[in-house]
C-alpha cells in the first residue's frame, strides 16, 4: 500500500486535502512524472474522483508520458467499486492541445508513431469502457486529441470561453483517430466540416452539435461540473454501471431487434437487483 497526498488548487472542494490510498503498488512507478502531469483527487464523501491534466505551459498536450500516467490511473479507477463518477479537467488556459507534435517529429519513425497512436486509442477506449460515467470539464481550447478526449467522455460541461477543433488539417494532417470519437458525437456533415477546414467551434456551437452537454461561465464551471457529477453519483451505482455498458453496446447492434433483445435482458436483470427492488418497493409503498 502506498499513501500519497494530492493537493489541488486552493479553491477545490472547500480546500480539503484528501489522502489518496492507491490500490496498486505499480502506481508508484510514475510518482515523479505522474504527480506533475496528472493530479488525482478522490472525493470519498460523494464518490467522485477527478483527474486533472497539469502541464499548462505545454497546453496539456497528450504526450507519451501523459498517456502512460492517465492510463495507469484509469485502470486503477476501473477496478475501484467505491468510485461512482470520474471527472477529467485541466489546469491553465487549454484543456488539451492534443498530441505533442514536437515529440512525434523528434521520434518520427512509422513504428514509433503507430505505437503512440495505439497508446492514445487504448486510452480513449478505456474512457469509453470505464464502468463509471466520465465527465469532461473543459475550461479552454480542446483540439485534435484533446477534442477527441472530450468526445470520448460520456458527458461534458464547458466554459463559455472554451473552443473545440480537429485542426490537424492545418499542418497537412487529417485527424483520423480523433474523427472516430467526434463522428460518434456529432452529425457527419458537422464532423466533416470541422475535420476538413480545421475551424474551431465555440462552446455554444459544441452544445448545438451534441459534443458538449452544457456551456456555462468560467466562474461556474467547477460548480456546475461537480453538481452534475454528484447528481449522477447519488443514483444506484449498479444501475449507472449497467446503463453505461448497455447504452454503448446497443448502439453497436446493426439490427433493431438485436438491440431490443439485449436491452430487454438487461432491464429484466436490473429489476432483480437488490438495490432496485428496495428502491421500487419504497416508491410503490409511499
Amino acid at each position: 500500500m502506498i499513501n500519497k497526498v494530492c493537493i489541488l488548487p486552493h479553491h477545490w472542494f472547500n480546500s480539503r486535502v484528501v489522502k489518496h490510498t492507491t490500490r496498486r503498488a505499480s502506481l508508484s512507478t510514475l510518482s515523479s512524472s505522474c504527480d506533475e502531469l496528472i493530479r488525482r483527487y478522490d472525493d470519498t464523501v460523494n464518490s467522485v474522483t477527478t483527474l486533472t491534466l497539469n502541464n499548462p505551459k505545454k497546453y496539456n498536450v497528450l504526450s507519451s508520458a501523459v498517456l502512460d500516467a492517465m492510463q495507469l490511473q484509469l485502470d486503477d479507477i476501473a477496478a475501484n467499486d467505491s468510485i461512482s463518477v470520474l471527472v477529467i479537467s485541466s489546469t491553465g488556459r487549454a484543456f488539451s492541445a492534443g498530441h505533442d507534435l514536437k515529440e512525434i517529429h523528434a521520434h518520427g519513425t512509422n513504428e514509433e508513431t503507430v505505437a503512440l497512436f495505439q497508446k492514445c486509442s487504448k486510452l480513449m477506449m478505456s474512457v469509453n469502457k470505464l464502468p463509471q460515467p466520465v465527465i469532461a470539464s473543459v475550461q479552454g481550447i480542446a483540439t485534435a486529441a484533446g477534442c477527441q478526449l472530450v468526445a470520448s467522455c460520456d458527458l461534458a460541461v464547458a466554459a463559455n470561453e472554451a473552443t473545440f477543433g480537429v485542426s490537424g488539417i492545418n499542418v497537412g494532417l487529417f485527424c483520423s483517430t480523433p474523427a472516430v470519437a467526434l463522428s460518434r458525437n456529432v452529425h457527419a456533415k458537422q464532423a466533416m466540416h470541422m475535420l476538413l477546414t480545421g475551424d474551431l467551434i465555440s462552446s455554444e456551437q459544441a452544445v448545438a452539435y451534441g459534443l458538449v452537454n452544457k456551456a456555462v461561465s468560467l466562474e461556474k464551471l467547477e460548480a456546475e461540473t461537480m453538481m452534475l457529477a454528484k447528481k449522477v453519483a447519488s443514483k444506484s451505482n449498479y444501475a449507472i454501471r449497467l446503463g453505461k455498458d448497455v447504452f454503448y453496446k446497443q448502439l453497436q447492434c446493426d439490427d433493431l431487434k438485436d438491440a431490443y433483445e439485449l436491452t430487454t435482458e438487461r432491464i429484466a436483470s436490473n429489476f432483480q437487483h437488490d438495490d432496485t427492488k428496495r428502491m421500487i418497493a419504497k416508491f410503490v409503498n409511499k
